[in-house]
């Protein structure tokens, strides 16, 4: 038998239990009335019967011992979330966005950034009071993986922690552990918040298990005549092929010019590493503009990348991504962190619940409970779950809340999430570097300015609208 079929079968697990996730989801009532994606209950049924749980006990049946569940490699998915997630960020990029901005959009945008650092704040002040009680001497800076977990998702939460590891071992594994975590509290504390507006606002109720789950849609894909149709798919894939190359270029040539820096550039280095992604999304945008240059002098370039098959190989890798990150999780050192992992998901839980509703009653003032839904969603979970809780009062989408808040506002997030990007690395610096002891101080203080500053442009923005409306 060929050596590498154990990775090809570890490979096809994730299919298997999608496709075991998804029958249980159209079969089981329980699954209709609960916001879990079927990603994200494949990654359950494979944590389940992979070699931390099931996988570890065996039956014996005469002279033969049989394992219960799978024998795979965790390492081996960590692998598959970090490479599917640069596939998916990146094809997300080609799509074209033809839609335009408006006020509610750029208020969506500055409103996900704000909870980004929110979450950065409480993930710290978890970690600080952690440190002075039970913990003594532990890396802070692992607190800033909640908003990475809660408002990014695994990839980018597995990504970073990696970079983490020399400081806390298991640095990467908390970052994959509690993005699933907020994945389950974004299903569970979002369904009850559903049922609550309903009842509180007298609101016309749509039961989650009665959305149709079969839609037709007229789909129209154009293509060059020297490309055959058939052909059209291979084209895409040959895109992302290369800038996936100039990915992995770029973003080795950056940690190794920081190497020069010695130990601190090492510790920006690993950062930069983790965010990968960021650099093919930014060649991506590069591409695509070039692209839209040619056009514009007479080339056909518009019909080589086709949005639909973009859109598709997008859902396809970040499904793939959040099934491999839950597979991903070590099961035995779970027990080493179980604490901290607990404290920082309560905080990050109620801080977010309380600072969504609140505020974001405040913020948007029409179709309040649309918004507060979908971003309380989106930033525990993933946009599907966001989109999934939407839809429990607006099951055709048709007010403007998924555009504003999913396509547009997570757009214009991007570059307003830069700063906190930039702050992760300092407490890596101040953890190996203790005359650098005022790098973790900036972080938190950095946080808070931050975080005042965005909400003040809130603020200033709903009072000037206020204004012209009266």
């Amino acid at each position: 038998m060929r050596a590498d079929w154990g990775q090809v079968l570890m490979f096809s697990y994730i299919f298997l239990f999608i496709f075991i996730a998804k029958f249980i989801k159209e079969k089981l009532g329980i699954f209709k009335s609960i916001v879990i994606p079927t990603s994200l209950l494949a990654g359950f049924l494979g944590l389940l019967f992979g070699p931390g749980l099931l996988g570890a006990l065996s039956i014996q049946i005469f002279d033969t011992e049989f394992n219960l569940g799978l024998q795979y490699d965790p390492n081996f998915y960590e692998s598959i979330l970090f490479h599917f997630m640069i596939i998916g960020f990146v094809s997300l990029t080609l799509t074209e966005r033809k839609s335009k901005q408006n006020r509610h959009s750029i208020d969506s945008g500055l409103f996900i950034v704000s909870t980004y650092v929110l979450q950065g704040i409480l993930g710290l002040l978890v970690l600080y009071i952690v440190s002075a009680t039970f913990k003594p001497g532990i890396f802070t800076g692992i607190g800033l993986l909640l908003p990475l977990g809660f408002g990014q998702g695994p990839g980018l939460a597995s990504s970073v922690g990696k970079s983490m590891n020399e400081f806390f071992p298991f640095a990467q594994q908390f970052g994959i552990t509690i993005a699933t975590v907020g994945f389950v509290i974004g299903g569970i504390i979002g369904v009850t918040l559903l049922n609550y507006y309903i009842r509180k606002y007298k609101l016309t109720p749509v039961k989650l298990r009665d959305l149709k789950s079969v839609k037709s849609k007229n789909v129209e894909i154009k293509t060059i005549s020297e490309v055959n149709f058939n052909d059209n798919f291979l084209v895409q894939v040959v895109w992302l092929g290369i800038i996936f190359i100039l990915t992995f270029i770029i973003s080795n040539l950056f940690y190794n010019l920081l190497l020069e820096f010695g130990n601190i550039g090492k510790s920006v280095g690993g950062l930069i590493i983790g965010f990968s992604y960021l650099f093919g999304m930014f060649i991506a945008l590069i591409f695509r503009g070039i692209l839209r240059k040619m056009e514009e002098k007479g080339h056909r370039t518009d019909a080589l990348i086709d949005e639909y098959m973009m859109g598709n190989i997008s859902s396809f890798a970040l499904n793939i991504m959040i099934t491999a990150s839950v597979m991903s999780i070590k099961i035995n050192v779970i027990k080493d962190y179980w604490e901290i992992l607990l404290l920082v998901a309560i905080f990050g839980a109620l801080g977010t619940l309380l600072y969504v509703t609140l505020f974001g009653r405040y913020v948007f003032r029409k179709n309040s409970n649309h918004y507060i839904l979908t971003l309380f969603g989106m930033l525990t979970g993933v946009a599907a779950t966001g989109l999934a809780l939407l839809r429990g009062i607006d099951p055709d989408l048709e007010t403007d809340t998924a555009q504003n808040v999913v396509v547009l506002g997570s757009a214009i997030a991007a570059p307003f999430g830069f700063p906190l990007f930039v702050l992760i690395a300092f407490p890596g610096i101040a953890y190996q570097h203790p005359n650098l002891k005022y790098y973790d101080y900036i972080t938190f203080y950095g946080l808070i300015v931050y975080l005042i500053l965005l909400i003040s442009i809130l603020v200033l923005r709903v009072k000037i609208y206020n204004k012209r409306i009266d």
